[in-house]
């Protein structure tokens, strides 16, 4: 347990004291304001236009639109900064124990009372903070620039409330759990693979080739793709539980992961998180430093 800590350690104070990091961080939280932005600036557009036709036919102005409900474009913006983040912590853990067997870095830790279990255990602690990490600041960013530019509240439409603040806070606090088992599988993935390749740029290209080629053929799964832990993740083809509630959000009464889906995405990516890292143990245990 303690050459697990200490390799946990050694790869936090390695990661907080890369110039990369904080750049990263700012980088995703951008992504994730931008996106909500880019709905501000849509609807400000749509305004617009509707100005620039009362003009053109001389009739009267119509009124300032009211201030959007911010749940829809804060949902929009976390999953933006998320499918980006989730590629690069994909990248970062397939590159892990590859580039460092590369670099020679794994040789050093094993002489330093890590045993090569621990190697493994002990980037899959990191990860985990990672992607505690990762949700937060995407989170943040979405959050400020919604709170900024929209007002967080229920839905309303045509003076009706379709969803209550407290459905609505339920539905986001929901979401947000979902979306933590399948990225700590997606690192625990990402691990297995870098433990089966001798370099890192071979197993940053194997990861994100098998990633990507499930997210785009998944729908010819069907109902079967929910039996991998990648299709719970946001992606570029989302099926996640965020991605419902973005809808759910917007007043769609026909969004919304199942009960037994629900559970499903929340129990299932743990026995396949676990079953990837034990493999990556394994196969480290096999294989030369």
């Amino acid at each position: 347990m303690s050459g697990t800590l200490r390799v946990f350690a050694a790869e936090t104070y390695r990661l907080s004291r890369s110039r990369a990091t904080a750049a990263t961080a700012v980088f995703l939280a951008g992504v994730a304001a931008l996106r909500v932005t880019g709905a501000w600036i849509g609807d400000r557009s749509a305004y617009a236009a509707a100005v620039q036709r009362a003009l053109s036919q001389d009739r009267p102005l119509p009124p300032l639109p009211p201030v959007g409900n911010a749940w829809g474009p804060f949902a929009d913006g976390w999953l933006a900064g998320l499918t980006v983040g989730t590629l690069l912590l994909l990248i970062a853990s397939a590159r892990s124990l590859a580039g460092d067997r590369e670099a020679g870095l794994l040789r050093l830790a094993s002489t330093r009372s890590a045993s090569r279990s621990a190697l493994v255990l002990g980037r899959a602690l990191h990860g985990a903070l990672l992607v505690f990490a990762l949700m937060a600041v995407t989170a943040l960013g979405a959050w400020a620039a919604a709170a900024a530019l929209f007002e967080f509240g229920p839905f309303v439409e045509d003076g009706v409330e379709l969803v209550n603040a407290a459905d609505m806070h339920a539905e986001f606090l929901r979401a947000a759990a979902a979306t933590l088992p399948p990225l700590l599988a997606t690192w625990s993935f990402g691990l297995c693979v870098s433990a089966l390749m001798a370099s890192g740029t071979g197993a940053v290209s194997v990861a994100l080739a098998t990633y990507l080629g499930f997210d785009l053929f998944k729908e010819v799964l069907g109902e079967g793709q929910y039996w991998l832990f990648a299709a719970f993740n946001p992606s570029f083809v989302d099926r996640s539980c965020l991605r419902e509630f973005a809808g759910i959000a917007r007043g769609f009464s026909d969004r919304g992961y199942s009960a037994s889906l629900y559970q499903q995405n929340m129990w299932l990516p743990v026995p396949e998180a676990l079953l990837l890292l034990l493999l990556a143990a394994w196969i480290t245990s096999r294989k030369p430093l």
